[in-house]
């Protein structure tokens, strides 16, 4: 190898480790979660599944909130009507989905029809 190759790789192969050890992704308790509620620091996971259940008809099968850097995210692992698993993530702070999940394919907006 060339030592222009070796220094590139070396670099990049500590950028790597670096950027992995500065995030931390820290999953928080039920008691600490519900007392970031009380303070609005975060929306309820109630929040976010009536949202959802405007689109999907799921079961929730896990939830679990973790904390990145200043930023809050839910992820969620639902089943849909069709018994297949799907995982999705939302921003915790928002209530909204998050902007690189996409809903599965079997989700749609209810339509609700007054007549």
């Amino acid at each position: 190898m060339t030592p222009l190759l070796t220094m590139g790789l070396f670099s990049l192969s500590t950028l790597n480790a670096y950027a992995i050890d500065t995030v931390e992704m820290v999953e928080v308790d039920h008691d600490n979660v519900q007392q970031l509620v009380s303070n609005g620091d975060i929306r309820s996971l109630d929040d976010c599944l009536n949202w959802l259940a405007q689109y999907c008809d799921v079961q929730l099968v896990d939830a679990q909130l973790f904390q990145l850097n200043d930023t809050w995210r839910y992820d969620l692992q639902l089943k849909v009507r069709q018994g297949h698993v799907v995982n999705l993530q939302f921003d915790a702070q928002s209530g909204t989905l998050n902007s690189l999940t996409q809903l599965p394919s079997e989700c749609t907006q209810h339509e609700t029809v007054t007549r």
